[in-house]
């Protein structure tokens, strides 16, 4: 399972490029080609993801819908640069593969919590394609909005298209 572990601190490094080339202004500023979101709360979200997962591991237990919306994240590039290293470092322990509960509601009108097994790899699995489809997103604006910002190459691209690209 290394493929996870290096493709998981492979986002976190090409989220940490972003958040050092992105000034104060930029990381913060509400844009419309985000329905008035920031980069910030997009690399919040998904710094956000993996914590949960990192955190509910030694409960084995995750719940993404607990998460913290820590408005610091979305505003302070230093606070989310060091939560990346942080995550970083705890990924580089390479955790066994254990069972997970994926708590969960999918109800808008109901506070239920549906406990769906899972597991470890399984989640980080989710947690990298989710980081990709919000590193699209985060693709599109920059490259819109502030075209000086220099992405890794593979920044916003899903592992199956880099693969497929490059046999073509």
């Amino acid at each position: 399972m290394n493929q996870l572990y290096q493709a998981s601190q492979n986002i976190l490094e090409q989220l940490k490029e972003l958040t050092l080339q992105l000034s104060d202004e930029e990381y913060i500023n509400s844009l419309n080609m985000l329905s008035g979101n920031t980069i910030g709360k997009h690399v919040r979200h998904i710094i956000e993801f993996f914590d949960v997962l990192a955190s509910g591991y030694s409960k084995s237990v995750v719940s993404y819908d607990n998460r913290a919306h820590d408005p610091f994240l979305e505003q302070n590039r230093d606070l989310v640069l060091n939560k990346i290293v942080e995550l970083q470092r705890w990924l580089a322990t390479k955790p066994m593969d254990k069972e997970l509960i994926l708590a969960a509601g999918y109800s808008e009108n109901e506070d239920t919590t549906l406990k769906i097994k899972s597991s470890y790899f399984r989640e980080l699995s989710y947690n990298i394609e989710h980081a990709i489809h919000h590193m699209a997103i985060i693709k599109m604006t920059v490259i819109t909005i502030f075209p000086h910002i220099k992405l890794p190459s593979q920044f916003g691209i899903a592992y199956s298209t880099i693969r497929f690209d490059y046999t073509q």
